[in-house]
Protein backbone atom coordinates (compact mmCIF):
# COMPACT_ATOMS: atom_id res chain seq x y z
CA UNK A 1 0.00 0.00 0.00
CA UNK A 2 1.36 3.42 -0.91
CA UNK A 3 2.15 6.09 1.66
CA UNK A 4 -0.80 8.15 0.49
CA UNK A 5 -3.25 5.33 1.09
CA UNK A 6 -1.72 4.63 4.49
CA UNK A 7 -1.87 8.28 5.46
CA UNK A 8 -5.53 8.45 4.51
CA UNK A 9 -6.33 5.45 6.72
CA UNK A 10 -4.58 6.97 9.72
CA UNK A 11 -6.13 10.42 9.68
CA UNK A 12 -8.73 9.67 12.33
CA UNK A 13 -6.05 9.05 14.96
CA UNK A 14 -3.80 12.03 14.28
CA UNK A 15 -6.18 14.86 13.33
CA UNK A 16 -5.69 16.44 16.76
CA UNK A 17 -1.92 16.26 16.42
CA UNK A 18 -2.09 18.16 13.15
CA UNK A 19 -3.62 21.17 14.84
CA UNK A 20 -0.46 21.78 16.83
CA UNK A 21 1.92 20.86 14.07
CA UNK A 22 1.70 20.74 10.30
CA UNK A 23 -1.35 22.89 9.77
CA UNK A 24 -0.47 25.66 12.22
CA UNK A 25 2.00 26.83 9.61
CA UNK A 26 1.99 30.57 10.08
CA UNK A 27 0.47 30.86 13.53
CA UNK A 28 2.86 32.13 16.24
CA UNK A 29 3.77 29.38 18.69
CA UNK A 30 6.09 28.97 21.63
CA UNK A 31 9.79 28.39 21.04
CA UNK A 32 11.06 25.40 22.97
CA UNK A 33 14.35 25.69 24.80
CA UNK A 34 17.04 23.36 23.52
CA UNK A 35 20.19 21.89 24.99
CA UNK A 36 23.51 22.63 23.27
CA UNK A 37 23.61 20.97 19.87
CA UNK A 38 25.59 17.83 19.20
CA UNK A 39 28.03 17.68 16.27
CA UNK A 40 25.47 15.72 14.21
CA UNK A 41 22.79 18.31 14.95
CA UNK A 42 25.11 21.14 14.02
CA UNK A 43 25.90 19.35 10.76
CA UNK A 44 22.22 18.74 10.09
CA UNK A 45 21.37 22.36 10.74
CA UNK A 46 24.13 23.54 8.44
CA UNK A 47 22.93 21.24 5.66
CA UNK A 48 19.31 22.32 6.09
CA UNK A 49 20.35 25.97 6.04
CA UNK A 50 22.24 25.40 2.79
CA UNK A 51 19.26 23.67 1.17
CA UNK A 52 16.80 26.23 2.49
CA UNK A 53 18.80 29.11 1.09
CA UNK A 54 18.94 27.33 -2.26
CA UNK A 55 15.16 26.82 -2.26
CA UNK A 56 14.56 30.42 -1.21
CA UNK A 57 16.80 31.64 -4.01
CA UNK A 58 15.14 29.31 -6.55
CA UNK A 59 11.75 30.73 -5.58
CA UNK A 60 13.00 34.29 -5.96
CA UNK A 61 14.57 33.44 -9.33
CA UNK A 62 11.16 32.25 -10.54
CA UNK A 63 9.69 35.54 -9.35
CA UNK A 64 12.28 37.40 -11.41
CA UNK A 65 11.71 35.13 -14.40
CA UNK A 66 8.03 36.02 -14.26
CA UNK A 67 8.93 39.71 -14.50
CA UNK A 68 8.52 40.70 -10.84
CA UNK A 69 10.80 42.04 -8.15
CA UNK A 70 10.51 42.74 -4.44
CA UNK A 71 11.55 45.87 -2.53
CA UNK A 72 12.17 43.72 0.54
CA UNK A 73 15.40 41.74 0.82
CA UNK A 74 15.33 37.97 0.69
CA UNK A 75 14.29 36.72 4.13
CA UNK A 76 16.94 35.53 6.52
CA UNK A 77 16.67 31.79 7.15
CA UNK A 78 16.88 30.51 10.73
CA UNK A 79 17.04 26.75 11.31
CA UNK A 80 15.70 25.59 14.67
CA UNK A 81 12.99 23.42 16.18
CA UNK A 82 9.87 25.28 15.03
CA UNK A 83 6.71 23.74 16.55
CA UNK A 84 4.73 24.66 13.44
CA UNK A 85 7.66 23.47 11.20
CA UNK A 86 7.82 26.86 9.50
CA UNK A 87 7.05 30.51 10.22
CA UNK A 88 7.63 33.83 8.45
CA UNK A 89 8.10 36.82 10.73
CA UNK A 90 7.49 39.97 8.72
CA UNK A 91 8.68 42.31 11.46
CA UNK A 92 12.21 40.88 11.19
CA UNK A 93 11.94 39.48 7.65
CA UNK A 94 12.95 36.07 8.98
CA UNK A 95 11.81 32.64 7.88
CA UNK A 96 12.14 29.96 10.54
CA UNK A 97 12.35 26.35 9.40
CA UNK A 98 12.86 23.05 11.20
CA UNK A 99 15.64 20.46 10.97
CA UNK A 100 15.01 16.74 11.43
CA UNK A 101 17.79 16.18 13.96
CA UNK A 102 16.46 19.04 16.11
CA UNK A 103 12.91 17.70 16.36
CA UNK A 104 11.60 16.46 19.69
CA UNK A 105 10.56 12.77 19.91
CA UNK A 106 6.86 13.58 19.74
CA UNK A 107 7.42 15.61 16.58
CA UNK A 108 9.27 12.75 14.90
CA UNK A 109 6.51 10.41 16.05
CA UNK A 110 4.01 12.63 14.27
CA UNK A 111 5.77 12.10 10.94
CA UNK A 112 6.13 8.38 11.64
CA UNK A 113 2.36 8.27 12.05
CA UNK A 114 1.93 10.13 8.77
CA UNK A 115 4.20 7.63 7.00
CA UNK A 116 2.17 4.70 8.29
CA UNK A 117 2.96 1.24 9.73
CA UNK A 118 6.20 -0.33 8.61
CA UNK A 119 7.75 2.87 7.29
CA UNK A 120 11.50 2.92 7.87
CA UNK A 121 13.45 5.96 9.05
CA UNK A 122 14.20 7.07 5.51
CA UNK A 123 10.53 7.00 4.54
CA UNK A 124 9.50 8.93 7.65
CA UNK A 125 12.12 11.58 7.05
CA UNK A 126 11.07 11.85 3.40
CA UNK A 127 7.57 12.78 4.54
CA UNK A 128 9.03 15.43 6.84
CA UNK A 129 11.18 16.87 4.05
CA UNK A 130 8.27 17.16 1.60
CA UNK A 131 5.94 18.68 4.14
CA UNK A 132 8.26 20.98 6.13
CA UNK A 133 10.93 21.84 3.56
CA UNK A 134 8.50 21.63 0.65
CA UNK A 135 4.96 22.84 1.10
CA UNK A 136 5.33 24.73 4.38
CA UNK A 137 8.56 26.47 3.37
CA UNK A 138 7.05 27.84 0.16
CA UNK A 139 3.82 28.70 1.99
CA UNK A 140 5.90 30.87 4.32
CA UNK A 141 7.74 32.42 1.38
CA UNK A 142 4.27 33.17 0.09
CA UNK A 143 3.78 35.35 3.16
CA UNK A 144 7.07 37.07 2.33
CA UNK A 145 5.78 37.75 -1.18
CA UNK A 146 2.57 39.16 0.28
CA UNK A 147 4.74 41.56 2.31
CA UNK A 148 6.62 42.46 -0.87
CA UNK A 149 3.37 43.44 -2.55
CA UNK A 150 1.87 45.24 0.42
CA UNK A 151 -0.92 42.71 0.39
CA UNK A 152 -3.56 43.41 3.00
CA UNK A 153 -6.56 41.18 3.57
CA UNK A 154 -8.36 39.24 6.27
CA UNK A 155 -6.71 36.25 7.90
CA UNK A 156 -8.49 33.76 5.67
CA UNK A 157 -7.41 35.42 2.45
CA UNK A 158 -3.82 35.78 3.67
CA UNK A 159 -3.64 32.05 4.42
CA UNK A 160 -5.52 31.15 1.25
CA UNK A 161 -3.16 33.26 -0.81
CA UNK A 162 -0.03 31.68 0.69
CA UNK A 163 -1.45 28.22 -0.02
CA UNK A 164 -2.27 29.28 -3.57
CA UNK A 165 1.34 30.34 -4.11
CA UNK A 166 2.63 27.05 -2.68
CA UNK A 167 0.30 25.02 -4.88
CA UNK A 168 1.22 26.89 -8.06
CA UNK A 169 4.94 26.66 -7.30
CA UNK A 170 4.98 22.93 -6.57
CA UNK A 171 2.73 22.09 -9.49
CA UNK A 172 5.43 23.56 -11.72
CA UNK A 173 8.48 22.23 -9.90
CA UNK A 174 7.60 19.01 -8.02
CA UNK A 175 4.03 17.65 -8.38
CA UNK A 176 4.81 14.84 -5.89
CA UNK A 177 4.62 17.40 -3.09
CA UNK A 178 1.18 18.45 -4.31
CA UNK A 179 0.06 14.82 -4.34
CA UNK A 180 1.23 14.37 -0.76
CA UNK A 181 -0.41 17.50 0.58
CA UNK A 182 -3.70 16.97 -1.20
CA UNK A 183 -3.86 13.47 0.26
CA UNK A 184 -3.44 14.97 3.71
CA UNK A 185 -6.00 17.71 3.09
CA UNK A 186 -8.61 15.29 1.78
CA UNK A 187 -7.95 12.99 4.72
CA UNK A 188 -8.64 15.74 7.24
CA UNK A 189 -11.90 16.73 5.54
CA UNK A 190 -12.99 13.09 5.40
CA UNK A 191 -12.48 12.56 9.12
CA UNK A 192 -13.07 15.94 10.76
CA UNK A 193 -16.43 17.67 10.97
CA UNK A 194 -16.76 21.32 10.01
CA UNK A 195 -16.15 23.54 13.06
CA UNK A 196 -18.21 26.34 11.51
CA UNK A 197 -21.63 26.72 13.16
CA UNK A 198 -24.57 26.08 10.87
CA UNK A 199 -25.60 29.10 8.89
CA UNK A 200 -22.31 30.97 9.32
CA UNK A 201 -19.90 31.87 6.51
CA UNK A 202 -16.61 29.95 6.64
CA UNK A 203 -14.35 32.87 5.81
CA UNK A 204 -16.09 35.27 8.17
CA UNK A 205 -16.02 32.77 11.01
CA UNK A 206 -12.31 32.02 10.47
CA UNK A 207 -11.37 35.69 10.41
CA UNK A 208 -13.43 36.57 13.48
CA UNK A 209 -12.04 33.67 15.52
CA UNK A 210 -8.52 33.44 14.12
CA UNK A 211 -6.68 34.02 17.39
CA UNK A 212 -8.45 31.14 19.11
CA UNK A 213 -8.61 28.83 16.08
CA UNK A 214 -4.86 28.88 15.40
CA UNK A 215 -3.81 26.64 18.31
CA UNK A 216 -7.03 24.61 18.32
CA UNK A 217 -7.98 21.20 16.85
CA UNK A 218 -10.30 23.04 14.44
CA UNK A 219 -7.48 24.70 12.50
CA UNK A 220 -6.58 21.72 10.25
CA UNK A 221 -10.08 21.73 8.81
CA UNK A 222 -9.73 25.29 7.53
CA UNK A 223 -6.28 24.76 6.00
CA UNK A 224 -7.51 21.56 4.40
CA UNK A 225 -10.60 23.22 3.00
CA UNK A 226 -8.39 25.90 1.46
CA UNK A 227 -6.15 23.27 -0.10
CA UNK A 228 -8.99 21.23 -1.59
CA UNK A 229 -10.72 24.38 -2.88
CA UNK A 230 -7.49 25.48 -4.54
CA UNK A 231 -7.05 22.05 -6.10
CA UNK A 232 -10.41 22.49 -7.81
CA UNK A 233 -9.56 25.88 -9.34
CA UNK A 234 -9.90 25.59 -13.13
CA UNK A 235 -7.94 26.39 -15.12
CA UNK A 236 -5.11 25.88 -12.66
CA UNK A 237 -3.28 29.23 -12.42
CA UNK A 238 0.40 29.49 -13.16
CA UNK A 239 2.78 30.78 -10.56
CA UNK A 240 3.16 33.98 -12.59
CA UNK A 241 -0.60 34.52 -12.48
CA UNK A 242 -0.78 33.92 -8.73
CA UNK A 243 2.14 36.28 -8.10
CA UNK A 244 0.49 39.01 -10.18
CA UNK A 245 -2.81 38.62 -8.37
CA UNK A 246 -1.13 39.15 -4.98
CA UNK A 247 -1.53 42.91 -4.78
CA UNK A 248 -2.84 45.74 -2.64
Amino acid sequence: MSFFARAHRHFRSFTLVLSAALFSMSYGMAVYAQAPLSPSQEAGRAETLKKSIALRDAFIQRIHAAGFSCPIAAPTIVVEDVPSFGQYLDESNTLRTSEWTLLRPEEKAFFAQLAGPGADDAAVRAVFEKAAHGWIFIHELGHWWQACRGYSANHYQVEYGANRIALAYWRETDPAIVTLMMSLFHGVLDHASSPVPAGQDVETYFDKNYETLGPSPAYPWFQSRMGVTLEEEKPAPTLATVLAETKK
